[in-house]
């Protein structure tokens, strides 16, 4: 039998032309991935119609938002996050987020609360990246353009707070956005959007959803679409860029990784040690990108390294993410659970040592929900999927090295390229490790969310992703350079000789 929660539900619906719809294709079911009999909600389903309109009023309004100047923008942009969080706590859409995505109520108050503070760090980033410049008197002037109607299509991993990152800063530019929504949890970022699109012009901000691909495809390749944001996985990121393509529209792509972490034979592995990297490597359940997915650790620190990790990890409880002391959700997906369980299984029938220190709370232990028991994959060889793939759940491949410069080339051997860190304390070692470490973000003695500068730009190397966000490069993005050149007219020239 199926259970209806949260009241606020009700409220759920697409956002076209400042307007909260139904859905024009119907609805289907989004269930919690901690108990998947469990309907959250009737997701509506955007029709083709539908997504028309949403993209023409994203064009219709565009013009008027992008004359607005850039103080006026970032104030009204300021009101529409706040109102943003406002909902948030008014709608207690922390506990929707959890139901709907399975990640901890404390992940889920992270992920709604962050929007108010970019839109303050932002401001003055777009202000600055986007100002025009003079050069040879004033002759030539750079200046920079809104590309006009952005397409931005969200992840279900952290989708409320990646969807700040690229509405912000689009609205900030004076483009007007499409979001498309995660189809596997839209609830909350449709309830958030339309409490934000009420302090804004109707048309400025619009969200469309649906359960199949058709729908992002068709949004990616409208006409009247004229930049695309996207962040999700390798494969959707290539069919993104193809069919952008085809009219050479521009896209930002941040798509997956495998980073390494790389410990120097000189870091102990201690309890301090451990917390810091089961934070990075095992935040909302291994579901992030710019996770540890390869630890890198010296033979002579292996033995004490695994105990440590272990230890650390004994202290998860897995389960339902809005239960008392539950400190790891489920995966999001039944797919999700059986590919991670495969590549944990294949890399012990070669050899690997799996350590399972934590344990599903007993409550959750029947419920058919998505758990999965945070696993230490030990030595598994160097071609097994856990390795060679990017898990995107609770299961960290510990490999030992003898040598740093072949932990550096094994880092390097993926096709990946998104983040990568290294760990000592010599800072000279940490230096040349790190500059020889390929990808776009590489930190040392730190990795990932808690890590990340929103003042410089993320943007992954080889298939990790094309362009970047965040920093004035990022903010830059969603706007285009229009080079203008004057010379003197035929009067001034005349009046000069």
């Amino acid at each position: 039998m199926t259970t209806h929660v949260e009241d606020v539900i009700t409220r759920v619906g697409l956002l076209v032309d400042g307007e909260v719809v139904a859905g024009g294709a119907g609805t289907y079911p989004v269930t919690n991935p901690a108990r998947p009999s469990e309907v959250v909600l009737d997701a509506p389903s955007t029709s083709p119609a539908q997504l028309d309109l949403a993209v023409a009023a994203a064009r219709r309004s565009q013009r008027g938002w992008a004359s607005l100047a850039m103080d006026d923008r970032a104030a009204r942009v300021a009101a529409a996050a706040g109102a943003g969080v406002a909902a948030v706590e008014e709608l207690s859409l922390a506990r929707l987020l959890t139901r709907e995505h399975g990640k901890t109520h404390l992940e889920a108050v992270f992920d709604t609360a962050t929007m108010a503070g970019m839109a303050s760090a932002f401001a003055p980033l777009v202000a600055g990246a986007l100002a025009p410049r003079d050069l040879g008197g004033g002759a030539t002037r750079i200046e920079w353009v809104p590309h006009g109607v952005v397409a931005a299509i969200l992840p279900f991993n952290w989708p409320v707070s990646v969807m700040a990152n690229k509405v912000l800063p689009a609205l900030l530019a004076g483009d007007t956005v499409v979001v498309k929504a995660p189809p596997t949890c839209p609830g909350t970022v449709l309830l958030v959007a339309a409490a934000m699109a009420a302090a804004l012009p109707p048309g400025v901000l619009n969200v469309v959803n649906g359960p199949k691909a058709a729908l992002g495809a068709a949004l990616v390749g409208h006409p009247d679409v004229d930049m695309v944001s996207f962040t999700g996985g390798v494969g959707t990121g290539q069919a993104v860029m193809a069919a952008a393509a085809a009219t050479t529209r521009p896209v930002v792509l941040e798509l997956g990784g495998n980073d390494a972490a790389i410990l120097a034979p000189d870091v102990r592995g201690d309890a301090a040690l451990a917390e810091r990297i089961v934070e990075a490597a095992f935040v909302t359940s291994g579901q992030v990108c710019m996770a540890i997915k390869r630890l890198y650790v010296h033979r002579d620190r292996l033995d004490e390294t695994i105990d440590a990790l272990a230890g650390r990890l004994a202290a998860e409880v897995v389960g339902d993410g809005l239960a008392d002391g539950v400190t790891m959700g489920p995966v999001h997906t039944a797919a999700a659970r059986d590919r991670v369980e495969g590549l944990v299984a294949d890399a012990a029938a070669l050899g690997a040592a799996v350590l399972h220190p934590g344990r599903v709370r007993d409550e959750d232990a029947g419920t058919g929900g998505y758990f999965v028991s945070p696993a230490l994959v030990v030595a598994p060889p160097a071609d097994s999927g856990i390795v060679r793939q990017e898990q995107f759940a609770p299961a960290l491949p510990v490999i030992p090295y003898d040598d740093i410069d072949r932990a550096v080339d094994a880092a390097n051997d993926t096709p990946y390229g998104l983040c990568a860190s290294v760990w000592s304390n010599d800072d000279a070692l940490a230096a040349d490790v790190a500059s020889r470490l390929s990808a776009g973000t590489v930190f040392v003695n730190a990795h990932g969310l808690s890590a990340i500068d929103m003042h410089a730009p993320m943007g992954g190397w080889k298939q990790s992703g094309f362009g970047v966000e965040l920093g004035a490069e990022g903010m830059q993005a969603f706007a285009r350079q229009r080079v203008r050149v004057r010379r003197p007219g035929p009067a001034e020239q005349a009046a000069a000789s």
